[in-house]
């Protein structure tokens, strides 16, 4: 028979080490899978926020490349080879807008300005049958769009734009709204409805600052006073209404002399167009709805 085991921090003592082992054990398993499920945890958002961020970056970027075919495409710069209604980096690498044929980009800014206005028959009548150089020897209209569409030579295709602007109805356009500010034009402009009038001013002179208008477009303030018989002042203002190039009278001040003389003193304005330029926006990009929001007002 074994002998008694008399000590009383014996085999219940060990159980219990063992058992408080085991506990901690069990804990710090716990611990470490907490931690682990925490770093996994925020991990999961931080990428679920990187994917949506990205995918955001991927839109932004992709209704910008959408922005800029439609650009290409409006104002026919390249040619869609493939027609597909895109623009490839092949097709982008190889485009040159000097080697296209207008008559190729039907519905472009380009088509219409190069084939339908400059052929338009009502703009045409304006001033193209006055001009000597667009006739060849033998009194036949000189076909400058196709000469233009031939040649690869920069300095004859700078020419026969040239003179394309001068031949066709698109030399109307300079007439009626001019590319910049000019009052030497704008002068001459009134001299010749006062030529058709068969009359010569008493005063005519710019009143002042150009001024922004509408968009793309301003203003030259101009004076006029017209001294002549009521038919004769009629007659100006007619000329003056039937003018390419639009006069707006502001105001006007009527009065009648002694001997049946009308005078006429206005104010009005002139139009021209100022620099147009392609303007390239920046869009940034936000990682959330909150984030933008707090982004435009600063807070």
């Amino acid at each position: 028979m074994p002998p008694k085991d008399n000590n009383p921090n014996g085999p219940a003592v060990a159980k219990r080490v063992k058992i408080s082992k085991t506990q901690q054990q069990t804990l710090l398993i716990a611990l470490i899978t907490a931690v682990v499920v925490g770093v996994c945890g925020v991990l999961a958002v931080f990428f679920g926020k990187y994917i949506n961020f990205n995918k955001r970056v991927i839109a932004a970027k992709d209704e910008a490349i959408s922005n800029y075919e439609k650009t290409i495409k409006n104002v026919g710069l390249c040619l869609d080879r493939d027609k597909d209604g895109k623009f490839s980096e092949d097709e982008i690498k190889k485009c040159n807008p000097d080697d296209l044929n207008s008559a190729n980009l039907t519905g472009t800014l380009r088509y219409n300005v190069m084939v339908n206005m400059a052929n338009n028959t009502d703009l045409e009548s304006v001033a193209r049958d006055s001009q000597k150089d667009c006739y060849d020897a033998a009194g036949k209209k000189i076909d400058w769009q196709k000469k233009f569409d031939e040649t690869e030579d920069d300095e004859e295709q700078s020419k026969y734009l040239s003179m394309l602007k001068m031949c066709s109805a698109l030399r109307v356009i300079p007439d009626a709204l001019p590319a910049q500010m000019n009052e030497e034009a704008l002068m001459s402009s009134l001299n010749q409805v006062f030529l058709l009038s068969n009359w010569e001013p008493e005063s005519i002179s710019p009143s002042g600052s150009a001024t922004a208008g509408t968009t793309g477009i301003s203003t030259i303030p101009i004076s006029l006073v017209v001294e002549t018989t009521n038919d004769r002042a009629m007659t100006v203002l007619s000329n003056i209404e039937k003018s390419i190039r639009t006069f707006d009278i502001k105001t006007a001040r009527i009065s009648w002399s002694r001997n049946d003389f009308l005078t006429i003193r206005g104010q009005g304005v002139a139009y021209y167009t100022e620099d147009a330029d392609v303007v390239q926006t920046i869009e940034t990009v936000y990682a959330s709805d909150a984030a933008k929001k707090k982004g435009r007002t600063g807070n």
